[in-house]
């Protein structure tokens, strides 16, 4: 099993001040090799069925790949949808190996569709030093949302 070394809490903006209300949360499992794993959260246990959704993203551009696969499952945007399932290789858009699912030309045209996607969602990413990502959260710029970065360091060695 692989180490967790970020997450991403999806959800709304609480109206009366600070904090996010999360619906889902984003694992990324680092080791043998990457995985995001989605989890709907259900915090107030509405019985809201969880889909088990993992996605093997690319190295160089795991940030746009977890972006992409918020646009499909959580915001589940018509466009981004219909393009993905058009540009896919394989039928079913929860268990993918991105890699092999997409031409790497397919996947920079998903991109910026998300990009110009408003995403009306808040997003709050924890990022431990080990992470693979942790020089890529500038990427979260580009895109049409509130998100807010934390990484942790360790003070004791």
């Amino acid at each position: 099993m692989g180490t967790f070394t970020a997450q991403i809490l999806i959800g709304h903006d609480h109206r009366y001040g600070g904090g996010i209300i999360p619906s889902h949360a984003v694992y990324l499992s680092e080791n043998s090799r990457p995985a995001w794993i989605l989890k709907n959260l259900d915090l107030f246990e509405e019985g809201n069925e969880s889909e088990f959704i993992r996605w093997i993203p690319t190295v160089n551009n795991m940030l746009d790949d977890v972006m992409l696969l918020i646009g499909v499952h959580v915001i589940k945007d018509e466009a981004v949808i219909k393009a993905a399932r058009e540009f896919c290789k394989v039928d079913n858009l929860n268990d993918l190996e991105l890699y092999e699912a997409f031409t790497p030309k397919d996947l920079q045209t998903l991109y910026e569709l998300v990009r110009t996607t408003r995403i009306e969602y808040s997003i709050a990413l924890t990022v431990f030093n080990e992470s693979h990502i942790i020089n890529q959260y500038k990427t979260l710029d580009q895109y049409e949302c509130r998100a807010n970065v934390f990484t942790f360091f360790s003070l004791f060695r």
